[in-house]
């Protein structure tokens, strides 16, 4: 009787888990594929802030040729982002801006492009991009159960 109901479950278990081209995977620091990810999405917010930004990454997930990304942001010489002279020096003043960068990109013909971002959200910014952007929604921190 064991044997049959443990044997019951193993089959459960294995109709019932994710297949392996389903799960989204984190690209290793040093990767290409991560290098090339944090390439593109530092491009915009890049322009938004008239610098460049160092990402400390707090999510990247992979999936189906979409990427998510969810980090904080650097400046110069590793100091906290600064906002002023930006257009978004007034809302971080008052308190309405935070250091995280959100980016939602789609690889196309090999190149990572950015379709969505958020610099300096203090909410789920991506809150709508699965359904806005036909994007899988276990990309995403906070829609995926997590």
């Amino acid at each position: 009787m064991r044997r049959s109901l443990f044997a019951a479950l193993l089959g459960l278990s294995a109709m019932t888990a994710t297949p392996a081209g389903d799960a989204a995977h984190v690209p290793p620091p040093g990767s290409p594929e991560r290098a090339a990810i944090l390439d593109a999405a530092r491009v915009p917010v890049a322009r938004e802030l008239g610098r460049p930004v160092r990402f400390v990454v707090k999510r990247l997930q992979v999936l189906d040729g979409w990427a998510f990304l969810h980090a904080s942001m650097l400046g110069a010489g590793g100091q906290p982002v600064d906002y002023r002279g930006t257009r978004y020096q007034e809302a971080a003043a008052r308190g309405h801006k935070s250091d995280r960068y959100a980016a939602l990109l789609r690889q196309r013909q090999g190149a990572w492009q950015v379709l969505a971002y958020s610099v300096g959200p203090t909410d789920m910014a991506w809150a709508d991009w699965n359904t806005r952007y036909a994007a899988p929604v276990a990309l995403f921190p906070g829609l995926d159960g997590e």
